[in-house]
């Protein structure tokens, strides 16, 4: 089945009368982006490198699907067209930020340009789409964070000399605490966090700072049963 007969199936109109602007702050990948969404059918009106340029092609084209950048979404887009979110990975900050203002989509720019049909398809129907091992990492990181927020600054203090791998005789020494307190404190963030070792530790933090460390899918099962529903809440 054809993408425009897949879509025309749920009532709506086939993609050749969806106006979609692309805009990447990098004009190559915005060039090939465009090219990609002209090939499946859809009716590219304007391809823009920044915000400004934005509003300009929304105003003078009009926009029933807006792809853009992470690095270019402004939340006041949503509240025209459906916007989809293109990612250079999912550890980004500002994608957390992004799904939480409402945006219809989110693809990364690292995955298969066989699920662009997908994302568009989806979100042309009135629906939704995300990638789901990006939305799977975005939600570890946010609960991450929250969970964070109620530890104490002495607790965040072992807790990454812990994740970092040094013994507590070593963080007692470099805290100017006992390892007796050490240890209290770490039983501590087990307990705040839902964790169970120092391993579970580590995943958490590299959780809370993608950047530190190489971005790894396997986050997604980080420990913490308060954590196993964050994907449906995300984009609930």
């Amino acid at each position: 089945m054809r993408l425009s007969e897949e879509i025309g199936g749920t009532g709506g109109p086939p993609v050749a009368q969806y106006r979609v602007i692309i805009a990447d702050g990098q004009p190559l990948v915005g060039a090939a982006m465009a090219a990609l969404v002209t090939k499946l059918g859809y009716c590219v009106t304007a391809i823009a490198h920044d915000a400004t340029s934005v509003r300009t092609a929304i105003a003078a084209h009009g926009c029933d699907i807006l792809v853009i950048d992470v690095e270019l979404f402004d939340p006041i887009l949503v509240q025209g067209a459906p916007v989809v979110i293109t990612a250079p990975g999912s550890s980004h900050p500002g994608l957390a930020a992004a799904i939480g203002n409402g945006i219809a989509g989110l693809i990364l720019k690292t995955e298969s340009a066989e699920l662009l049909p997908l994302c568009l398809g989806r979100v042309a129907a009135g629906s939704q789409w995300f990638d789901s091992n990006a939305l799977a990492d975005v939600a570890v990181q946010v609960e991450a964070l929250k969970d964070a927020e109620l530890l104490t600054r002495r607790e965040r203090d072992v807790a990454r000399l812990v994740a970092a791998g040094h013994r507590n005789r070593v963080i007692a020494a470099s805290l100017g605490i006992s390892e007796g307190t050490v240890k209290m404190h770490l039983h501590n963030v087990y307990t705040k966090l839902g964790l169970e070792s120092r391993t579970q530790l580590a995943m958490d933090e590299r959780a809370r700072n993608p950047s530190a460390s190489p971005a790894s899918r396997s986050l997604g099962a980080a420990p913490g049963g308060h954590r196993r529903q964050a994907c449906e809440k995300l984009v609930a």
